[in-house]
């Protein structure tokens, strides 16, 4: 297979799907979630954010430093057995288990990947033949939601922001015969319940991208942000999530366009994701784009005197103790917001699937919010 040839599955998979997602839900009208009982942490307005990084559930390092096509595809075939060996029904059932548990009303998730498998298709590929994938394998996002209703609690989708969407072939002996097309889909996304009113919901992708190159020639990674507008008990704010680009010169970029995008508004706002800044550490390369949101005149929710450690577990979740070291999975606010508590999910290992599996290589972010005003002065 040439690179040409895969560069060109990549082009069918991104233009002919992404802007059909994006349509689907950046035009949603505003809705009204059903009721939900309040318990005393939501008295007087209050409301429970979380973010939760559900991880893939594999490295692609292999995939990124493969130096040639056979490597690059043996590379695709053992992402893909990763992928099912972390048992993504089982991790999304304990994320629901801590949605549910913790009473959350809105969830900013990031890494909610979809694999797809369909017919091998060798080269040379036609493009007006080529047929994306569809076969799904393994759906964060559906699973999540599935796992909830099993437990009694209906959450909706309230946006999705497609990113990274590849395809490739996998033919025998890498594969069972007769082999398959094996697809990835990553996204973030943020769902909801409870009683709020939401609004003028926005998906957004960055302007500054990365772009890793690889055997198959180079393949860009679209990140962005969604938000949208909350009103509880008469008090409203803005809640946004993101997953911001790892190491990278696109990150402070990024940070710009969330900062002036999702945060352009006289609201109070709510950011929450993996922000893949170490927020823990000055001397960290990625520290001053932590810094641009706090210059922005926005406060980290976490209290600076606990170490708060969200990233990351080991690539195959199968370590024992925790091995987290860094605080990368953010929640963040500006305006008249009150923090009631914040606490982090999915660090413990009583917290451990029953394989044995850590819900995610990071933990999560809860914290229990109160608006005070409904506006805060433009900055």
């Amino acid at each position: 297979m040439s690179s040409s040839k895969f560069l060109r599955i990549l082009s069918s998979v991104r233009g002919g799907l992404r802007p059909i997602l994006i349509a689907t839900f950046a035009s949603l009208a505003p809705i009204t979630f059903s009721a939900l009982a309040a318990d005393e942490n939501r008295e007087g307005g209050a409301v429970r954010v979380m973010t939760r990084n559900l991880y893939l559930g594999s490295s692609l390092e292999g995939l990124l430093n493969a130096r040639s096509l056979p490597e690059l595809i043996a590379a695709a075939a053992q992402v893909t057995q990763n992928i099912t060996d972390s048992k993504p029904d089982e991790r999304a059932a304990a994320v629901a288990r801590e949605i549910v548990k913790n009473h959350v009303d809105l969830v900013g998730l990031q890494e909610a990947t979809i694999v797809r498998t369909g017919p091998l298709q060798l080269p040379p590929i036609n493009p007006a033949t080529f047929l994306p994938a569809t076969g799904v394998v393994s759906d964060g996002l559906k699973l999540l939601l599935l796992a909830l209703d099993n437990l009694g609690e209906h959450y909706s989708v309230v946006a999705i922001v497609p990113g990274f969407d590849a395809q490739l072939s996998i033919p025998p002996p890498l594969s069972t015969p007769p082999g398959f097309d094996a697809r990835l889909t990553t996204q973030i996304a943020i769902i909801a319940r409870s009683d709020l009113r939401l609004s003028n919901r926005q998906v957004q992708g960055f302007l500054a991208n990365r772009t890793y190159p690889t055997a198959g020639g180079p393949v860009p990674n679209p990140r962005g942000w969604a938000s949208v507008d909350i009103e509880k008990n008469g008090r409203k704010f803005r809640f946004a999530t993101t997953h911001l680009e790892t190491q990278d010169p696109v990150q402070f970029p990024q940070a710009h366009d969330l900062i002036n995008g999702a945060g352009n508004t006289t609201l109070p706002v709510v950011f929450v994701g993996d922000f893949n800044v170490t927020a823990d550490s000055a001397a960290d390369p990625t520290f001053p784009v932590y810094q641009k949101f706090i210059n922005a005149n926005f406060v980290d929710a976490w209290p600076l005197d606990r170490p708060g450690l969200t990233c990351c577990q080991a690539a195959n979740l199968r370590n024992p103790g925790s091995l987290l070291t860094h605080r990368l999975d953010l929640v963040l606010f500006r305006g008249a917001i009150q923090v009631l508590d914040i606490h982090l999910v999915g660090n413990k290992s009583s917290d451990r699937t029953p394989s044995g599996l850590w819900p995610s290589d990071h933990a999560g972010v809860v914290s229990t919010l109160r608006v005070i005003s409904n506006t805060i002065a433009r900055q």
